[in-house]
């Protein structure tokens, strides 16, 4: 499971695909050193991963699994923003954990509308 990081990137390894790249091997790594595959940290997690890692974190929140019930939105959001014992507000970004809470309702807006689509 851990591997699909770096599948992904083997996959992407054309300087056309540089971003998709990074988005695929970097979206686990988290802001305070504890992701995977690299334990990266702060500003060395490219940009682009660093977005898509919060809307991952948010869709794995948000989503039926075997093992859970999917969480609302307003719960999603709480532990997004103050974390419970696997999510942590460390593990983003703090700009970018600002602007979600400022545009939360837009993550509901998209994921109520491709659920609805799918």
């Amino acid at each position: 499971m851990k591997k699909h990081t770096i599948y992904g990137a083997k996959i992407l390894n054309e300087p056309d695909f540089k971003i998709a790249k990074n988005i695929a091997l970097y979206h686990h790594e988290k802001y305070n050193g504890n992701g995977y595959p690299y334990g990266l940290k702060g500003n060395d997690i490219p940009i682009e991963a660093q977005i898509v890692s919060h809307a991952d974190v948010y869709d794995a929140l948000r989503s039926n699994r075997p093992y859970k019930k999917g969480f609302s939105h307003n719960i999603a959001v709480e532990i997004i923003l103050n974390g419970d014992n696997r999510t942590n507000p460390e593990d983003f970004n703090p700009k970018i954990l600002k602007i979600f809470r400022t545009y939360h309702m837009e993550f509901k807006k998209l994921y109520d509308e491709y659920k609805e689509n799918n």
